[in-house]
């Protein structure tokens, strides 16, 4: 029903058209209803020409420039896939390597202590032998001079009780008789 509408409103419209051209005189050239047969017959041959341009030539370049992009595409993919992965196995490379090396500097880093700690030890152990022997010497070296200050004391001690009694007594006592009366 509409389609009826459309077509009475066009030819009335082409109708009216036509005879105000007409009556103007000459008008315009596309209303000129006598020049629709061969405007409809161009018409024809240009959009024949043109759909059979587009459906030989143009359509099928632009069907195979689709195509290439699809297949560029395609590869560009498979080609970030591989690298991805490439890149994923370096890093897994990467970190074992880090691993490896953390690993490894935590191995030195403890030998080295524990060699330090073997000398520390040692140094502690040669140098507390060093002082026990200086404060062995030092000890052996005072009970000597103790002895040999008692001696001396006991020595000067007999001499002065000698010579006390000598003076006191004129008699001379012997050695062995004032380390009696001393002891």
């Amino acid at each position: 029903m509409n389609y009826i509408k459309v077509l009475i409103s066009t030819i009335l419209t082409l109708w009216s058209a036509n005879s105000f051209a007409a009556s103007q005189g000459g008008g315009l050239p596309q209303m000129d209803i006598g020049s629709y047969p061969s405007q409809i017959f161009w018409l024809i041959i240009t959009f024949g020409a043109l759909y059979v341009f587009m459906w030989k030539i143009a359509i099928p370049q632009l069907r195979t420039t689709v195509e290439e992009r699809k297949d560029k595409v395609s590869m560009d993919l498979n080609d970030a896939e591989q690298l991805k992965t490439e890149a994923k196995s370096i890093l897994e490379e990467y970190e074992a390597k880090i691993t490896n090396s953390n690993l490894e500097a935590a191995s030195i880093y403890t030998d080295s202590k524990t060699d330090i700690d073997k000398k520390i030890e040692l140094s502690k152990k040669e140098t507390d032998e060093k002082i026990r022997s200086l404060i062995d010497e030092s000890q052996s070296a005072l009970v000597k001079k103790e002895n040999d200050a008692v001696e001396e004391i006991e020595a000067k001690t007999i001499e002065t009780i000698q010579s006390i009694v000598e003076k006191f007594t004129d008699e001379k006592v012997v050695e062995e008789d004032a380390r009696k009366y001393l002891n």
